[in-house]
This record gives structure tokens, C-alpha cells and sequence, in this order.
């Protein structure tokens, strides 16, 4: 058994949670915190993984709608980060923290609140995940494998 695809929606509440969440693990904190503390590091450069690869994964309906969201730069972001192209520099991952991630939430959470086509899969995506207090998403639903 497999897991239902997830829907724009959902992907879109995904991007919105990692965004949001990397913002809080680094806020307060200094460059110098950040660059010296591997947990940080780490936390980080998966959320903005996680958040690429959720991206990726959104319809070209959707994509089409948006035209101004950075759909491309997620991507190419998240390359240099996960293939490691001439080494992770910390000071692009931070700057992805503090300048590009709290204008991607705002963004994210406009689409959210708006697009009448969105808001209209609220019922499946409450049947299908549930935030929990832990604030992550737990399938509550699987198809089977074709």
C-alpha cells in the first residue's frame, strides 16, 4: 500500500509548515549561532529540501496561476543544497532563512487563503491530514499499490 498523492493544497500547507518552521528554529539567533550549530545546519538545509521537493510536486495548473511565486528558484536552491555543488555555503542558507523564506510564508499563505479553487479541497484535505500538536502531517488514508 502507498500513500495518496497528496494534493496542491496540501503540498502547498507542506511548503508553508517548513518555511515557517525553519524560520522559528533560527529566529533570535546570530549568523555565528547558526553557522556553529550543526543541528541548525541541518534543520535547515532539509527544510528548504523538503519545501523544493514539495514545490516540485504542485500542478502546472497551479504553478500557471502563480506565475510570480520563484517555483524555478525553490528548485535551484534546493540542487546546489542536496548535490552540493562546490560545498554548502551557510551564509546563501541563511540568507534563504532570513530574507527569502518569510516573503515565501506570505506568499504561500495569500495562495492559501484565496485561490477559490484551493479553498474548495478543504474537506478532503481535513479527511486526509491532521495537523498535531507536534505540528506534523499524519496520513490518516493509503490507496493501494496499482
Amino acid at each position: 500500500m502507498k500513500k495518496a498523492k497528496p494534493t496542491d493544497k496540501e503540498l502547498l500547507e507542506l511548503m508553508k509548515w517548513y518555511a515557517e518552521e525553519n524560520i522559528a528554529f533560527n529566529e533570535g539567533k546570530s549568523f555565528e549561532e547558526f553557522q556553529t550549530t550543526t543541528q541548525l545546519n541541518w534543520a535547515s538545509v532539509f527544510s528548504i529540501e523538503q519545501i523544493a521537493e514539495n514545490s516540485k510536486q504542485v500542478s502546472d495548473e497551479v504553478k500557471d496561476r502563480y506565475p510570480d511565486f520563484p517555483w524555478r528558484e525553490i528548485v535551484r536552491i534546493r540542487n546546489v543544497i542536496t548535490h552540493n555543488y562546490d560545498g554548502v555555503h551557510m551564509d546563501i542558507v541563511w540568507s534563504v532563512v532570513k530574507d527569502y523564506l518569510p516573503e515565501m510564508v506570505e506568499k504561500l499563505t495569500d495562495i492559501l487563503e484565496n485561490d477559490k479553487e484551493l479553498l474548495q479541497s478543504d474537506e478532503l484535505t481535513e479527511d486526509r491530514y491532521e495537523f498535531k500538536n507536534t505540528s506534523k502531517f499524519k496520513s490518516s488514508q493509503t490507496s493501494e499499490d496499482e
